[in-house]
């Protein structure tokens, strides 16, 4: 017979009805200090699953089930699903409150919108609720908030008390059940699949030990939690479109620490509040964490702040509503790993863990509710601040945008629409600075508005701040990643046409079949998109190393190095069937493309120069597994898969040696322990040696110079290590230790934009982002520094001046040619994050064009 899921609920319902006592000693564990009686129609988390929480590791599914059911058997709750992760499981969001306001929620959510403009009414704290967010498992390792999301959602519909009834009358509380599925099933997963009857305490048993590359990061191995500026993830997008449609006004982002900790809550230290934000933000930290403090004490749970986890930037779920009126927290538990661990406090329990985060949640909403009126005149005097802080900013606004690359100019444009910034086209052709930006091919953002803070966090650098302890990336500024132009204008911008939604790729590809070849501009950041589309159909593609103009179906066009072209002539399709595949490649890439009917330039190189280089197919590996950097190799499989959908191999690190190389030409690695035998590093140098590419990044250049696949130097900042340093407490030594700390940083480099790696730049200036792990030598081979830093080349973040000092003149990116293949090193991470565009280009020069730099291999 089959089971529906109403047969196997009411199972569940039945069960739970012959054994009452179980159900009311879990809730007398999770609900120790609630008053009122349970409805019996909102079914608990242990009827409903089956187990009792804590005892085993939820699935995203079965969440999401449980959430679904309430909203049938509730009218005080909603659900509704956002998006998707990349793993095609649902973004689940849950509104709970009373039914009278369940009714009204279009016009609540309007009157908490319209807290934005100064000029709108205030929000009454006698008649509005206030929104809280409750934000769990970005961290999908981080289980335990996942299951108290399961107890606070019951919890607020079933408790039949006083105050739960004042919750929802005068709160709107919304859940975001998992923001992170795709990372918690992973950890789920294995957790249950190790957990053990009875619960195996030792730390060293393998339910503790979660291998690569662990449930924290989503599918492409990203930390959504340090997302939600740069919004790369298709996790992060729909969660920020959601936020701006309720402005909440306290949000609380649960986390897990280390097993050896407690508990902590905001507030966080002074010295690591942003200068951005009034500090009124901060000091209602220190309001609310008085709610935390007395429902922790209450249940006898240790707990600390005031040490830990820095507010500059907008990056973090805990940090973004600080730069929008709202009073956000992190909250961090003790992670037990499993269901039961020692550890310093003693044995460390998974229900424990939950029970502290279902407590501090609904101590949040208590908070809120208390504070309403506080909390609103936050919010409304946030956004007044903005504009007076605004008004004294030396910078009237900032205009973006590059004929020659739209593809990235959208990309940009796309971003700041998501964050609600008011940006308008560009009405007539201006220049600022030298740098020229044409009529409507270019957008203005701006100062004066009430998004001021999350303009400066996209086209500011950071400000000044001074002792300073930084947890994670210490610069963010959007701008600089991407690469692309941009001006800070010193007065007004005319502004043109307001923009509310990014246009849509029109294509112009429809432009007739070309009599000799076909025509694609790389300094367009989508160009790369096109080759894989064309080489699967065995399209012959060629790249111009030097620039030419050509006479265009459009005109005269200058083209620069890296220019495409497909040549007519010699293709394995006749003219028809190449126009079409050359069209559908170039729309789906989101490109535009030119014809000539000539391969006579008018200036530079002609088609057929000994300068234009056929691309080859490149058979691609990197390797991904245990003991690999897996946000680094993340991040180079999300820009194959997701950017150029360009077929890659993953190779897992313990398989490499086993492989035949020669089914390969280019191969990629990142940091990692790369324990390979004398005999595979030489069989990999003999295929480097054969002709194959082989790119490095951060600790992989590090290895590879290490293990003389390169003659390459690595240079070592001796007076850094011998610096002598005066006596100092030992209690400051975090302060002490901090500023050695290179958390993230955008140091300027000279490009040379006619190398292979640098093609489609159009402009020598490269900012990186710097990490501080490897620095290298400029190399003896004078045209093989592709990028150097410059003798100052610091641009934004936070750093000493000792650890600022040895990169003057360094190299940032260095070729070796080695027999007919290349070695390709790249001192930092080309791919940061996921949304440095300015330098994760160059790896794609480094795949298509690599073996370029190696005279030898264009022989």
């Amino acid at each position: 017979m089959k089971k529906t899921k109403s047969y196997i609920l009411a199972a569940a319902l039945s069960a739970a009805a012959i054994l009452p006592s179980q159900l009311q000693a879990q809730n007398a564990y999770y609900f120790p200090k609630a008053t009122g009686t349970f409805d019996q129609k909102i079914p608990e988390p242990k009827a409903f699953l089956g187990y009792d929480i804590g005892s085993f590791y939820t699935r995203h599914d079965q969440i999401i089930a449980y959430f679904k059911e309430l909203a049938k058997v509730s009218d005080k709750i909603t659900y509704q699903e956002i998006g998707r992760s990349y793993e095609n499981r649902p973004l689940g969001v849950a509104i709970i409150t009373s039914a009278k306001n369940q009714a009204n929620l279009a016009e609540i959510q309007k009157r908490h919108n319209a807290q934005k403009d100064p000029k709108a009414a205030s929000l009454d704290a006698g008649k509005d609720p206030v929104v809280v967010f409750l934000d769990y498992s970005v961290h999908g390792g981080e289980v335990s908030s996942g299951e108290a999301s399961l107890l606070n959602a019951y919890y607020l519909l079933a408790n039949k008390s006083e105050e739960v009834d004042k919750f929802l009358d005068q709160a709107v509380i919304i859940m975001d059940i998992s923001q992170n599925p795709d990372g918690r099933d992973r950890a789920v997963n294995y957790l249950n699949s190790f957990s053990n009857q009875p619960s195996i305490l030792d730390a060293n048993d393998r339910e503790h030990n979660e291998p690569f590359p662990g449930g924290r990061p989503n599918h492409y191995y990203t930390d959504l939690n340090r997302d939600w500026l740069a919004a790369s993830q298709i996790e992060t997008r729909p969660k920020i479109k959601f936020f701006h449609t309720w402005y909440p006004n306290v949000h609380i982002d649960f986390h897990e620490m280390g097993k050896n900790s407690t508990y902590y809550f905001e507030p966080s230290p002074k010295s690591m509040e942003s200068p951005l934000l009034p500090k009124s933000s901060f000091e209602f930290n220190r309001v609310l964490a008085n709610y935390h403090k007395d429902a922790l004490d209450g249940i006898g749970s240790l707990y600390f702040t005031k040490e830990l986890f820095d507010n500059f930037s907008p990056i973090y779920g805990s940090t973004y509503p600080d730069f929008h009126g709202a009073v956000g927290v992190t909250v961090e538990q003790a992670g037990s790993r499993g269901i039961l661990q020692e550890t310093d406090n003693g044995p460390l329990a998974f229900k424990f863990t939950v029970r502290n985060q279902l407590t501090t949640g609904i101590a949040s909403i208590r908070g809120a509710v208390a504070e309403k009126e506080g909390l609103f005149k936050l919010q409304k005097d946030f956004f007044k601040s903005a504009l007076t802080q605004a008004a004294a900013h030396a910078k009237k606004a900032f205009v973006f945008g590059d004929d020659k690359d739209q593809s990235l100019t959208k990309k940009l444009l796309d971003l700041v629409l998501l964050h609600n910034i008011d940006v308008y086209k560009l009405p007539s052709d201006i220049t600022i600075d030298g740098k020229s930006f044409k009529k409507e091919q270019a957008y203005v953002v701006p100062a004066q508005q009430t998004q001021f803070r999350m303009v400066h966090a996209i086209f500011e650098e950071t400000p000044p701040v001074t002792d300073s302890v930084f947890y994670s990336g210490t610069s963010y500024a959007i701008a600089h990643a991407y690469g692309l132009q941009y001006a800070k204008a010193k007065a007004a911008v005319s502004l043109g046409e307001k923009i509310t939604a990014s246009p849509l790729f029109t294509s112009k590809n429809a432009i007739g079949k070309a009599a000799y070849a076909y025509l694609v501009n790389w300094t367009e950041y989508n160009a790369g998109r096109i080759i894989p589309r064309l080489l699967a159909k065995g399209i012959i593609v060629k790249a111009a190393f030097k620039p030419f103009t050509s006479t265009t179906n459009i005109g005269d066009v200058d083209y620069g190095h890296g220019t495409l072209i497909i040549p007519v002539e010699g293709q394995p399709l006749d003219a028809d069937q190449l126009y079409a595949a050359v069209v559908q490649a170039a729309d789906e890439a989101e490109v535009s493309i030119q014809h000539t009917a000539t391969g006579f330039a008018v200036k530079g190189i002609d088609l057929g120069s000994p300068n234009v280089h056929r691309v080859a197919d490149p058979k691609v590996a990197f390797v991904l597994g245990q003991g690999v950097n897996s946000a680094e190799i993340g991040q180079v499989w999300y820009l194959f898969t997701e950017h150029l959908q360009q077929p890659a191999t993953k190779i897992e690190p313990a398989q490499f040696p086993k492989i035949n190389l020669s089914n390969y030409n280019t191969l990629i690695l990142v940091s990692g322990q790369y324990d390979w035998s004398k005999e595979t590093v030489a069989d990999l140098k003999s295929w480097v040696a054969r002709g194959g590419n082989l790119i490095t990044i951060k600790g992989a250049t590090e290895w590879a110079i290490k293990n003389q696949l390169t003659t390459e130097k690595l240079y070592v900042d001796t007076a850094f290590l011998k610096k002598e340093y005066a006596r100092t407490n030992f209690d400051q030594r975090l302060e002490a230790l901090s500023p050695a700390r290179m958390s993230g940083n955008i140091f300027q480099a000279d490009i040379d934009i006619t190398n292979p790696i640098g093609f489609g730049l159009k402009t020598r200036d490269l900012f990186v982002n710097v990490e501080g792990q490897v620095i290298l030598q400029p190399s003896k081979d004078r045209f093989s520094t592709v990028a150097q830093f410059t003798k100052a080349p610091y641009v934004s973040g936070y750093i000493a001046a000792d650890r600022l000092k040895p990169y003057a003149n360094k190299a940032a990116i260095v070729t070796s040619g080695v027999g007919s293949g290349s070695v390709i090193l790249f001192a930092e991470d080309p791919a940061h994050r996921k949304y440095w565009h300015g330098t994760d280009r160059l790896l794609i020069n480094a795949v298509y064009f690599g073996k370029f730099t190696n005279p030898a291999a264009s022989r």
